[in-house]
């Protein structure tokens, strides 16, 4: 029988509804596998016209996924929050995506792996009552393949709290770079970064380093820019984006370097109020979506790089609604809400991952440098 690991809540996860404060029915988009498809041609909500729940179904990039209404909702939502076909027809009526959601599992050779995903405003209140993310085993016990040692080795250096969690992304970083040099990668070579001795070796050299503030918000802003412009194109997200966006496009061409190095310094100390979160969402997505079934350690690699862009694209977005709020305090239901959006927004398969960093930088890994710059210093 496999072994089967899942994060502390797996099981006690429902899902609250209409109580929901940012549904997953809307702005997004919503699969139909081809059971369901099938399913849905003898089914209609409408018994005077009796068309097929079909209707409701169109392709877009390739796959089939239900057509929101003009509203970016899902044309089964109804104005309780409710789902009408649930109402209707039951649980079994949904398509995979629905009824699985927000579960997510992977299943290894030796094992299954269970998880909640970022995009539900649940699971982030759920991660904000932890004081760390745990697992139904320990993963520093099991005598695993060596990605899944380099991952435990990943999420216990991220549930450091001896070492900033800017300092833990960049020390993970030149970790698997180095990791990822080697032809051969055996256990000891792992164990070696679990030292204290050689993380604070590792850290006080980057605490070190000289880091350009200005630069870091120059690049966080067109990094931002660049991710939600497609998301501005479709009209989703749009209140969550649109002002921010247009603050960022003003910034982007003028600012007073004074005055938003003042900013910056003044946002970190609401920003850190919320780093317990924060690193349980961090430490989430390493355990999710860091290492997959047929994962190589490049995977891995680029996988931390897209991990930590969402990571600094929440702080930016997070800045940019402190700024636009007058520099009022970091409310945690913004802090939640921005972590469900652009987690939806940057939930994308491994492919299109690739396709993105293909598009947008010389390289599919990064230089040490480039995330260093990304990261900042605290």
């Amino acid at each position: 029988m496999k072994k089967e690991i899942k994060t502390q809540f797996y099981d006690t996860f429902v899902c609250i509804a209409d109580r929901c404060s940012f549904t997953c029915c809307q702005e997004w988009k919503i699969a139909v596998d081809d059971a369901t498809y099938s399913k849905w041609k003898c089914l209609s909500l409408d018994k005077q016209t009796n068309t097929s729940l079909n209707q409701y179904v169109m392709q877009k990039d390739g796959n089939r996924v239900i057509a929101l209404n003009e509203h970016k909702q899902c044309p089964f939502l109804n104005e309780q929050k409710l789902c009408n076909l649930v109402l209707a027809f039951g649980d079994d009526v949904l398509s995979e995506t629905c009824s699985s959601f927000p579960r997510q599992v992977h299943e290894f050779k030796d094992r299954k792996e269970y998880s909640l995903v970022s995009c539900c405003p649940e699971v982030i209140d759920f991660m904000n009552q932890q004081d760390a993310i745990r697992f139904t085993m320990n993963l520093l016990e099991m005598d695993e393949d060596v990605l899944f040692q380099i991952r435990t080795m990943m999420i216990a250096i991220m549930q450091n709290q001896q070492f900033s969690i800017s300092n833990c992304v960049m020390m993970l970083f030149y970790i698997l770079l180095e990791l990822n040099q080697k032809k051969i990668i055996s256990k000891n070579d792992i164990d070696k970064y679990m030292q204290e001795s050689v993380l604070k070796e590792l850290s006080e050299a980057i605490n070190k380093m000289q880091f350009k503030t200005l630069d870091t918000f120059e690049e966080n802003n067109e990094l931002f820019l660049d991710m939600v412009e497609n998301y501005r194109k479709q009209d989703l997200y749009t209140g969550y984006l649109e002002p921010i966006a247009m603050l960022a496009e003003n910034l982007s061409s003028e600012y007073d370097e004074y005055k938003i190095t003042t900013h910056l310094q003044q946002f970190e100390g609401q920003f850190k109020m919320f780093e317990k979160l924060l690193r349980n969402y961090i430490v989430m997505d390493i355990y999710t979506n860091s290492l997959m079934p047929e994962s190589t350690l490049e995977n891995i690699v680029v996988m931390f790089q897209w991990i930590a862009m969402e990571y600094i694209i929440i702080r930016h977005t997070l800045f940019l609604k402190w700024l636009l709020e007058e520099q009022k305090s970091l409310t945690y239901s913004d802090v939640r809400d921005y972590i469900v959006v652009i987690s939806r927004m940057m939930g994308y398969d491994h492919e299109d991952i690739y396709e993105y960093l293909e598009k947008s930088f010389e390289a599919f890994v990064w230089d040490w440098g480039y995330l260093a710059l990304l990261i900042g210093k605290n």
